[in-house]
């Protein structure tokens, strides 16, 4: 996978690693703030600090928690403070994060503050949606997880409005239907990229109301087989979900076209699209017209969402060819409809126990 940074943390210090002065930015120092901020979780959000005592499942001594903070729309710097420990409700585990991936998802949050799952984001919060670590305790109805196990998770905090549950801090909690085991071979570092990007391009491309591809060269025996010659359009193929999104749609037997940069053509070809075209081209929606002269097109999927550029792209190009009228966003698209007769919309997650199971 590609443009996701794994971060070592530090759970033994109070301050989180100098790794951590590179989130989110390419001027390293500028993104994250060490000194002290004045407001407490507490008095900032006290539904999420009453949650500390409602429920006792601790395995372990309760240590300290630190947390990177965004404190408002577009603040930069972000805030390293001290952050209560969270215990889990009952259908909760509480995680020692071990890596954390950065998504595009995090930088567009800080740089433009779009609405999240169609809601304003709340803040003070913290970022954050990928993370590896070790359980550490679980909540009382919680059978299937246990303290000590390795586990990669997907992180709502900013979309559900529970700072808690944020992966860009020591100590997290999340529902155990979001959290998966690793296999004994991948480290944290390599695990921790999968669940965002992982659900994300599964649930655009194969749940029935998005892009509903057949799951029958999956092995489905009650799916219906693709016609031959279905292509499936990625933009943004050596994003992270563009990666995953390639490998996906290649093991269910459709051909893949995906725009990426010349750079990253051979890691396009490499995990299983049939054809790369240069994003950088004065005349890319025509070549990929012309490539899709005979084919049938299953649709788009938009993995960068770039204002109204990529979007109506996708839709230009699908409105010329012969197939699928419909365009997936992992961000909420453009208000202007792109092309008549073309529909833009932005994808449904599913929960990561729905598409791995280890």
């Amino acid at each position: 996978m590609v443009n996701l940074c794994s971060l070592h943390l530090n759970p033994v210090n109070s301050q989180l690693d100098p790794i951590w002065l590179s989130i989110l930015s390419p001027d390293l120092s500028q993104r994250v703030h060490t000194r002290p901020f004045h407001n407490s979780l507490e008095s900032a959000q006290p539904s999420h600090a009453s949650r500390l005592s409602r429920y006792h499942a601790t395995t372990i001594d309760m240590p300290t928690n630190t947390a990177a903070w965004i404190t408002g729309p577009q603040a930069s710097p972000l805030v390293v403070k001290d952050t209560p420990y969270p215990s889990p409700g009952p259908k909760e585990l509480a995680i020692r994060t071990k890596a954390v991936a950065i998504n595009p998802l995090d930088f567009k949050i800080q740089d433009h503050n779009p609405p999240i799952a169609g809601k304003a984001i709340q803040y003070p919060t913290i970022l954050g949606a990928d993370l590896a670590g070790i359980i550490v305790s679980v909540g009382q109805d919680v059978t299937t997880r246990k303290a000590g196990e390795r586990i990669i998770a997907n992180a709502p905090g900013v979309s559900t409005g529970n700072s808690s549950m944020s992966a860009f801090q020591h100590f997290v909690v999340v529902e155990d239907s979001n959290a998966i085991l690793i296999p004994d071979p991948l480290s944290f570092e390599s695990a921790v990229v999968l669940p965002l990007a992982c659900y994300t391009a599964m649930a655009g491309l194969f749940m029935p109301n998005q892009l509903g591809l057949s799951t029958a060269g999956l092995g489905d025996s009650d799916a219906t087989p693709h016609p031959s010659g279905s292509v499936l359009l990625v933009w943004g193929g050596s994003s992270s979900v563009g990666c995953c999104a390639i490998q996906m749609a290649h093991a269910a037997g459709y051909e893949v076209y995906t725009v990426a940069s010349e750079r990253n053509r051979a890691l396009c070809l490499s995990i299983g699209a049939s054809k790369v075209f240069d994003r950088a081209s004065n005349n890319l929606e025509k070549f990929i017209v012309e490539w899709l002269e005979g084919k049938i097109t299953v649709g788009a999927l938009d993995c960068i969402v770039d204002g109204e550029s990529t979007v109506n792209a996708c839709a230009r190009i699908l409105a010329q060819a012969n197939g699928t009228q419909k365009v997936m966003t992992v961000l909420t698209p453009p208000q202007t409809k792109p092309v008549d007769g073309v529909e833009a919309q932005r994808g449904k997650s599913l929960l990561l126990s729905q598409i791995l199971i280890y």
